[in-house]
């Protein structure tokens, strides 16, 4: 958008506020998804890469689970219990423990749950998390593949990205 990288925080850089709209038009349109699939970081997903990511984060694999603290593991078992919550309701929050917003961070980064911003009636800010089941079931995603062959093709999508773009971005089982 800028012509060139951007070294250091995009926040600060002269076209700072035309990166974030045009960041916000694009988490926006209905053939994306947000997740924090590269680095833990916010990527925008095409609808044809949805599946990969499905397969992905119903998964469960080691990378995913291995080292859940309590409170995320709760958090967890409560999104995957009612399908879709918001961190900021006061029952989530009693449920879950002290450690709701670590533990929906946590839990986007290992592909368990998607997570996406709430702009709340008093201005604040919140998650809203959702489960992989209920998510399929929005969307109506039907097409299934085995995660380790979505994990092997995006790895090589990235890959030449990392290439072509001469980036390091890393997906989370490889860390």
């Amino acid at each position: 958008m800028v012509g060139k990288p951007i070294r250091g925080s995009w926040w600060g850089h002269p076209s700072g506020a035309a990166i974030y709209n045009e960041t916000n038009k694009l988490a926006d349109r209905r053939d994306v998804a947000v997740l924090k699939l590269l680095d833990g970081k916010v990527t925008f997903v095409l609808d044809t890469l949805w599946p990969h990511v499905y397969a992905i984060g119903r998964g469960g694999e080691p990378w995913q689970v291995t080292g859940l603290s309590p409170h995320s593991q709760r958090l967890l078992a409560l999104v995957r219990r009612r399908g879709l919550i918001r961190t900021d309701d006061p029952r989530i929050r009693a449920a879950a423990g002290s450690q709701v917003s670590r533990s929906a961070l946590d839990l986007e980064r290992r592909l368990l749950v998607l997570g996406a911003q709430v702009h709340t009636e008093s201005g604040r800010h919140a998650k809203s998390l959702e489960s992989w089941s209920h998510w399929a079931r929005r969307i109506k995603l039907a097409p299934r593949m085995p995660a380790v062959r979505a994990k092997a093709e995006l790895a090589r999508l990235v890959a030449g990205l990392n290439a072509d773009f001469k980036a390091r971005a890393r997906l989370p089982w490889a860390t």
